[in-house]
């Protein structure tokens, strides 16, 4: 394990403590563009539980469905977190990475550093943008998919992964996501606030967090996910992890 320092981040976007409405998408662009890039490419970053357990099992979720050569399209890709952790896992496959925030970008060839050659970007906001049909060995997905809005945004772009993905494709998503109740998402965030303060933050800036969460992400719940990822062709749909409001889930074509 790395001897990087964990730090308390300052808090990250807007105070929306007094807002009720959902933020728009040029909102939600506009913020990672204003955002130091570098708050999101952290090994450990302090408001994500269990952040490295989660990222380590992606890339063993892929390994059976990925083979040298292979392309991984990563969908909101921010800094390369993620695409990070499969590169270092998987040898002789590359990685797209996809996100609407040139900013957040910029940062991905200095975190991918070790691996030139085998990445590249693409500024796309992912729910509008063309995927192709079978270009994929594997799609995957952190903090990005919900901001979606509703069930049709969710189950559309559901739909793209599927044709997207070559036979036997996976699709890998690590998110926020909903209670299937109004009391089992509040027992959730209980949960992430609990391990916030746990980390140091007060409960100020832990409450900024959650605002923040409420009026720009619009998760749903997982079997709505595995629902909606049956309806659009997977075969194989499955949840695979879970903490508080966040999870791993998949979808196999």
């Amino acid at each position: 394990m790395s001897d990087e320092k964990r730090i308390t981040p300052r808090y990250i976007g807007p105070d929306t403590s007094a807002r009720t409405e959902k933020m728009s998408r040029a909102e939600i662009q506009g913020r990672f563009d204003k955002e130091v890039a570098a708050l999101y490419s952290q090994r450990d970053p302090i408001w994500l539980p269990e952040f490295r357990q989660m990222f380590a099992l992606v890339p063993e979720l892929l390994k059976p469905h990925v083979k040298p050569g292979s392309v991984i399209l990563d969908v909101g890709a921010g800094t390369g977190n993620l695409s990070r952790s499969v590169l270092e896992a998987i040898p002789d496959v590359r990685c797209v990475l996809m996100d609407f925030s040139a900013n957040m970008l910029s940062a991905v060839p200095l975190v991918l550093a070790p691996f030139a050659g085998r990445f590249e970007t693409l500024v796309a906001d992912f729910i509008d943008a063309d995927y192709g049909v079978a270009q994929y060995e594997a799609i995957i997905s952190s903090f990005a998919i919900h901001h979606c809005r509703g069930r049709a945004e969710y189950g559309g772009l559901y739909q793209k992964f599927e044709q997207a993905l070559k036979a036997g494709g996976i699709f890998v998503c690590c998110d926020v996501v909903a209670g299937a109740d109004e009391s089992l998402s509040q027992l959730n965030e209980n949960g992430w606030r609990a391990f916030l303060k746990e980390q140091g933050l007060v409960d100020a800036e832990v409450d900024r967090i959650l605002s923040n969460y409420h009026v720009e992400d619009s998760p749903i719940d997982c079997p709505l996910h595995l629902e909606l990822l049956k309806e659009a062709g997977f075969s194989i749909v499955d949840v695979v992890w879970k903490r508080s409001n966040f999870a791993i889930y998949v979808g196999i074509k």
